[in-house]
C-alpha cells in the first residue's frame, strides 16, 4: 500500500468520525470535568502536602557544600516500628530533625499543650502539638544514630500561616519556611567532628529509598503498623475510665496515617482525618 493510500485512509476515518466525536463532546465534556473536580477535591490534601514538600526540598538544597539534606525518612524505631522523619539536616554545628506544616490560618499554640490549634475565619481544627511530633522523631534518631549528638529541633509552617504564639519555646525553634536556612546557619560552633560526621551521614544515607514502588510498600508497611499499635492501645482499658480509651486515636489516622483534629459538625464535635474528603474516618470524643 502505498503512502497515498495510506494517508487517504486516514483522512477519510477522521472524515467519518467527526460527526461522532461532535455529538459525544457536549455530553462527555461535563462528565470528565466533573470526574476531574471530584479526583482533585478528594487528593487536594497530599497534592498540597506534596507541592509544600518540593518547595522546602528546593530551599534547603540553597544551604551549600557543608549541609547534607535527607528527604522523608523511616528511621527504625526501637519497638521494631519506623519513624517518618520530612527531613534531617547534616553539618559540622548539628543534626536539624524538621517537621513542615503546610497549614494556612492562624495558628495558636503552647510549648505543653497537647493539641494546637489553626484557626481559618470562623473554622477552628485542632491538630497534634508539632514539637510533641517532632521530639518523637528524634528519639528514633537518637536510637538510630546514637544520643551523643547534638540534635535541633525545627518546626516549620507555610508563608501563608500566621503564627500567634504567646510564648517562646525552649525545645524547639517554631518559624516559618522563609526562615529555614536562616535559623540553621545561626549554629556557628562545632559540635560534630568530621569522622562523627562522615559515620552519621553514611547511616542516613542507608534510609534514602530512590525507588518509587518499594517508598510506597515502606510507607504502606509504617501506616499498617501504626494501625495496628492504636489498635492494642484501644484495647486497654483505663483504670479509671469504663469506657475504652479513644484517646489514642487523636494522633493519626488509623485508615491512612493521616493526621487526627477535632471538628464540628452537626451533632457535636468528633474527630476528623486531615485527609478529608479522601479519607473519611471519624472517631467519637468520649
Amino acid at each position: 500500500m502505498s503512502n497515498f493510500q495510506k494517508t487517504a485512509i486516514v483522512l477519510l476515518a477522521i472524515f467519518i468520525s467527526l460527526p461522532v466525536l461532535f455529538f459525544i463532546a457536549p455530553i462527555a465534556l461535563p462528565f470528565l470535568f466533573l470526574a476531574g473536580m471530584l479526583y482533585l477535591k478528594a487528593n487536594l490534601p497530599r497534592i498540597k502536602g506534596a507541592v509544600g514538600e518540593r518547595a522546602v526540598n528546593k530551599e534547603l538544597e540553597k544551604l551549600g557544600p557543608l549541609y547534607n539534606v535527607y528527604h522523608d525518612l523511616y528511621v527504625p524505631t526501637e519497638n521494631g516500628g519506623t519513624s517518618q522523619v520530612d527531613h534531617v539536616v547534616t553539618s559540622p554545628t548539628g543534626i536539624f530533625v524538621i517537621e513542615t506544616k503546610h497549614y494556612d490560618g492562624w495558628i495558636f499554640g503552647k510549648e505543653n499543650q497537647r493539641n494546637w490549634t489553626q484557626v481559618i475565619y470562623k473554622r477552628k481544627e485542632k491538630f497534634l502539638n508539632p514539637i510533641w511530633q517532632n521530639h518523637g522523631h528524634i528519639k528514633a534518631l537518637k536510637g538510630y544514630l546514637g544520643e551523643q549528638h547534638n540534635f535541633q529541633s525545627i518546626v516549620a509552617f507555610s508563608s501563608r500561616s500566621t503564627l500567634k504564639f504567646e510564648d517562646d519555646f525552649s525545645s524547639a525553634r517554631v518559624i516559618q519556611i522563609p526562615q529555614l536556612n536562616k535559623v540553621i546557619k545561626e549554629s556557628l560552633n562545632r559540635q560534630i567532628s568530621e569522622v562523627e560526621l562522615r559515620g552519621i551521614n553514611k547511616a542516613l544515607e542507608q534510609l534514602v529509598i530512590h525507588d518509587g514502588k518499594q517508598k510506597r510498600t515502606v510507607h504502606k508497611q509504617h501506616v499498617e503498623a501504626i494501625k495496628v499499635k492504636q489498635r492494642e492501645k484501644a484495647t486497654i482499658k483505663p483504670v479509671v475510665e469504663k469506657t475504652p480509651v479513644t484517646k489514642a486515636n487523636t494522633e493519626l489516622c488509623p485508615k491512612c496515617g493521616g493526621q487526627l483534629s477535632i471538628k464540628k459538625g452537626k451533632y457535636g464535635s468528633f474527630y476528623g482525618c486531615s485527609g478529608y474528603p479522601g479519607c473519611k474516618y471519624t472517631a467519637k470524643i468520649s
